[in-house]
Parts: structure tokens; C-alpha cells; sequence
């Protein structure tokens, strides 16, 4: 299965946020800034998992319509 751009982009986004954060620990930045980053880490993941689930909705629901129609492949 081929994701859609926004997912990909999605996940981009986490990766550089995941990275962000990584560097700012070994960097030895405050806890607060920290923590503030990490949550925003958490809200793009939970983003994501939106996306995908609409995504999988989608993709069953016209699965079930293209049966109902009689267009299954």
C-alpha cells in the first residue's frame, strides 16, 4: 500500500520533531523546553494516527461500495 503525501509528510514532521529532541538532550537543554518539545512530539504522532485511521476508513468504505456496486476487482 502507498501512503498519501500528507501521511508521508506526517511522519517526516515526527521524525524531524523525534531528531529535535535528541539533539536538544545531548545539547543538555532544560527540562521545561524539554518536555514542551516532547509534547509536541506526542500531538503530531497522535495526528498522525488520526490520519491513518481516516485513511483505512476510506479505503474500506469504498471497497464496500465498490462490492455493493458490483465493481470489485
Amino acid at each position: 500500500m502507498r501512503y498519501p503525501i500528507k501521511i508521508q509528510n506526517r511522519i517526516k514532521r515526527v521524525e524531524g520533531q523525534v531528531s529535535g529532541v535528541k539533539n536538544m538532550i545531548l545539547k543538555g537543554e532544560s527540562d521545561n523546553r524539554v518536555m514542551t518539545q516532547l509534547q509536541a512530539c506526542i500531538s503530531s504522532l497522535e495526528s498522525l494516527k488520526t490520519e491513518l485511521i481516516k485513511q483505512q476508513m476510506k479505503e474500506s468504505m469504498l471497497e464496500d461500495i465498490k462490492e455493493t456496486l458490483g465493481m470489485k476487482e
